[in-house]
């Protein structure tokens, strides 16, 4: 070892704190880059994982590929794995409770397609040879129809047509048949969970059998899909393959690709770079500062050192190579540890998230975040932090090696300062005495270790209030969705007659637990009538008249019948809600059951969300308003020619203004307003319109609230029961939005996890630049303060001095830093209030903890700094010659 590593070796083992200090500093830093980018890993293994699950793990798909072509996608060098799948065709499935669902839609996988695509197995196995297949399990659940592992089927195949038109995925159509192509007898071999690869509006359910690709004519088409060597690849290589191959067109995994990070979007390219470009700037800031903070007060230091180095022959390089040496051996201690501390603590992060967001990644539960570790992640930590280390010691190295020999024994630059720019004013006197003038002065002399501690402060304090802020602004948005919905769970069924669905709604009320329930029915309508610019509210008028939207001023005008109108949803409850709801505005019920003098009540309250989310009161009238109420068709299509004259129009009395919300009951939107009626004179309405929409409007959605104390989950489990006894062919959807509120504050807790980790790691490295250079200033004035204890400064007045200086440094950050937060604070909320429409209000709680954490930081630090020199010898301190 030669003489300069022995130096190096020495210097930081008399200087044990500050040594210490600076590899926390390394280590703090390290760990930050290192978390954050396995963090990222750690997030897109599991979606990555989740999109295999709803989307396969394939990469793009060639459609209608001749099986003579398929040797080119093959043989091409980018093409990891290919498999292949087509259609074969529909066949009715007998015994089938849903009239809606009356088919199979037979599919043919190979081997690779089955594990590549997005099938799932629930029972038995999949196919393996021909005559196997495999069948939806909602075949039962939805269809009513018994099919197990083991049954025979034998189905007539064939393609759905409608008047010589071929269907495939169009909903199921009155008037189409099925043309029979051959009849096949199939071995049931296991069931799937329906896949989503095939649209919804498909009239049936799905089978897969086995495709043998070696059985398939040279002129037969099949679909390819492939997974690529290199995924980045996959556009072009798709699009040259789809031209060799003459496929019909190619479709990409882009749910899959999103989340690898491949998109051919350029701009979504460019945010990802930026924003982590922005991110690792921030994260390195940071550690320059108290990296470099520690190389130079080192240099300062070792001034006298350097000056006889150079005086006894060394050259300048050398000197410079003796700071690269000291930046390297704490290199060797910190980034490993920082990496190694890095990775502990996002495993341990990861866990307590995945208790946390157990069932919120992927509803079935078994996909959750698991520790990713990429070579890639620390080789690139390593090389950024060596970077850092490397910025942060070169200019206290070229400091190092310029400076003269003579200066540097003599420390004549050490104090470089003229007394103009020491000078306080008579007001800090007056204000603080002697002990705060000698603090200011003390700070204009080291102006550069003052700044230093100022700056690390001031990141600390914009960095805290700006997520702080955003995290509040954040959850006060996602709140805006949730408030007075007045209701805790929602039952939507699909292809349910009203008479079915209403039995099942009756049942349901009659259940244990249920303390509140309403069946809503909506009916859209048309306001013409009775309307006209003076009943609109100033807000309604200025949303809709003040807009520069053509649609949106029609929301009030109909050019086409030359006339004023408003929209309505005509709401019904079901008669016990709507009993309650008259008797809470202390009404006649009966007034409001006469089916041929109908009369509703205005719930007199619009809730709009663009441009921004606010609420108000849309029209100004008084009970006994009358209004003609037009028919609109609820699929919300163009009216046919035969239809006009067709259309329902009659006179409505509004019975009751008021903006009390009914059970269950939103307020309306921008452009349309809620008008509750009883089910007496909804049902008489409903008789009077198109009777093609009857069906729909007909239709109810069950809201309720249950007890406390009942078991949700196990009553859900109940209801979904009862749904498929009375209703086998149905689709029952159970909203619990008291889970979705639950979901919520656990995924609010998980990102303020990320953020005030992320905002805590840069306090740390604020805090360990603190601690560090006012631990040496203090340490490098021991001279100063002996000689101000010899001419007669008290222990109190040596207290007070110091704490002073604290003072300073506290109020100097505090004034830059809590402007600068408060500012990025209200450009947040005026981003946000783009789309939601709330009040700001400055985070006091956040400036108070910010404005004590100051203090609390800088005085104990000082604290600790100067207790050591609190007993150390006066005579013994001034003999000193440097320090």
């Amino acid at each position: 070892m030669n003489v300069l590593w022995q130096l190096t070796l020495r210097n930081l083992k008399l200087n044990r704190k500050r040594t210490i200090v600076t590899i926390i500093g390394i280590i703090l830093s390290g760990a930050m880059i290192c978390g954050v980018a396995t963090l990222v890993a750690s997030f897109q293994d599991a979606l990555i994982r989740t999109a295999h699950i709803t989307d396969g793990s394939h990469h793009a798909v060639l459609h209608d590929v001749r099986r003579d072509s398929l040797r080119y996608i093959a043989e091409h060098a980018n093409t990891d794995e290919y498999m292949l799948f087509r259609h074969i065709g529909v066949a009715h499935l007998e015994g089938s409770h849903n009239p809606n669902k009356p088919y199979l839609r037979i599919e043919a996988f190979d081997a690779a397609a089955f594990e590549h695509l997005p099938v799932r197995l629930t029972e038995g196995r999949f196919p393996q040879q021909a005559g196997e297949i495999v069948v939806s399990e909602d075949v039962f659940y939805n269809g009513g129809v018994e099919i197990r592992v083991g049954d025979q089927l034998q189905l007539a195949i064939g393609r759905r047509t409608d008047q010589g038109a071929i269907l495939l995925d169009e909903a199921l159509s009155p008037s189409e048949t099925l043309d029979i192509q051959m009849t096949e007898t199939y071995t049931v071999t296991g069931m799937i969970k329906q896949p989503n690869l095939y649209s919804y509006r498909f009239p049936g359910y799905t089978a897969i059998i086995y495709l043998d690709e070696n059985a398939l004519a040279a002129e037969d088409l099949v679909n390819a899909a492939i997974t690529a060597k290199q995924p980045r690849k996959i556009y072009d290589t798709a699009a040259a393959l789809a031209e060799v191959s003459e496929a019909r067109k190619v479709s990409y995994n882009n749910e899959l690709l999103r989340w690898m990070g491949i998109s051919n979007n350029e701009v979504i390219k460019d945010l990802f770079i930026t924003v982590g470009a922005i991110l690792i700037l921030l994260i390195m800031v940071g550690s320059i500062s108290v990296i470099y903070n520690a190389f130079a007060i080192s240099v300062s230091e070792r001034k006298k050192q350097f000056g006889m180095l150079l005086s006894v022959g060394a050259a300048s390089r050398q000197i410079r190579r003796m700071v690269f040496m000291e930046a390297f051996a704490l290199a060797l201690i910190g980034i490993p540890l920082g990496i190694l501390s890095g990775i502990a603590g996002i495993d341990v992060t990861l866990e307590v998230i995945n208790q946390l967001s157990e069932g919120m990644i992927h509803s079935s539960g078994d996909v959750f975040l698991r520790l990713i570790v990429m070579p890639e992640t620390v080789i690139i930590s390593i090389i950024i932090m060596a970077l850092t280390i490397f910025l942060s010691a070169y200019i206290p190295a070229q400091r190092a090696a310029r400076i003269s020999p003579i200066d540097a024994i003599r420390l004549t630059t050490d104090i470089n300062i003229k007394g103009k720019k020491l000078r306080t004013s008579r007001l800090s006197r007056w204000l603080f005495g002697i002990e705060g003038e000698l603090a200011l002065k003390n700070l204009k002399r080291h102006r550069k270790r003052y700044r230093t501690t100022v700056f690390s402060l001031f990141i600390s304090i914009v960095l805290y209030l700006s997520i702080s802020s955003f995290m509040n602004l954040g959850f006060e948005s996602t709140a805006l969705y949730y408030s007075d919905l007045g209701y805790e769970m929602a039952l939507l069924q699909d292809e349910v007659e009203p008479e079915e669905q209403r039995e099942f709604h009756q049942q349901v009320a009659a259940m244990d637990g249920v303390s509140r329930f309403a069946s809503v029915r909506l009916l859209y309508v048309r306001l013409i009538d009775g309307v006209d610019e003076s009943i609109l509210a100033s807000d309604l008028r200025d949303e809709i008249l003040g807009s520069s939207d053509a649609e949106t001023q029609s929301l009030i005008y109909d050019d086409a019948h030359d006339q004023n109108q408003l929209h309505a949803y005509i709401v019904s409850m079901g008669k016990q809600p709507f009993r309650d709801y008259a008797e809470q505005l202390g009404l006649d019920l009966a007034a409001y059951q006469d089916p041929d003098a109908p009369r509703g009540i205005l719930f007199n309250r619009s809730k709009i969300q663009y441009p921004v989310l606010k609420e108000f009161q849309p029209l100004n009238i008084t009970a006994g308003h009358r209004f003609t109420i037009r028919e609109e068709p609820l699929s919300g299509e163009p009216m046919e020619d035969d239809r006009t004259d067709d259309l329902m129009e009659l006179d409505l009395e509004i019975g009751m203004v008021t903006d009390k919300q009914p059970y269950a009951v939103q307020p309306g939107g921008l452009g349309h307003v809620t008008i509750v009626v009883s089910d007496e004179v909804y049902d008489h309405l409903l008789s009077q319109i198109h009777e093609s929409d009857q069906k729909l409007a007909a239709q109810a959605t069950m809201y309720l609230d249950l007890d406390e104390g009942v078991e949700r989950s196990l009553w859900v489990k109940e209801v979904e029961a009862l749904a498929a006894r009375i209703n086998p062919g149905s689709y029952l959807s159970v909203l619990d939005f008291i889970e979705i509120n639950e979901n919520t504050k656990r995924s609010n807790t998980i990102i303020a996890i990320f953020l005030y980790g992320f905002v805590s790691l840069i306090a740390l490295i604020g805090v360990t630049n603190i601690f560090n250079t006012i631990s040496t200033n203090v340490a490098l004035r021991r001279r100063e303060f002996a000689m101000l204890k010899s001419i007669g400064m008290t222990p109190q007045g040596f207290n007070r001095m110091l704490n002073y200086e604290c003072l300073f440094y506290g109020i100097k950050a505090l004034l830059y830093g809590l402007p600068v937060g408060i500012l990025i604070s209200i450009m947040m909320y005026r981003s946000i209030s783009t789309a939601f429409s709330f009040n700001y209000a400055i985070p006091w709680l956040e400036v108070g903890i910010c404005v004590a954490a100051v203090f609390i930081i800088v005085f104990l630090t000082m604290l600790h700094a100067s207790s050591k020199l609190k007993k150390e010898n006066i005579i013994d301190a001034l003999k000193l010659e440097i320090q």
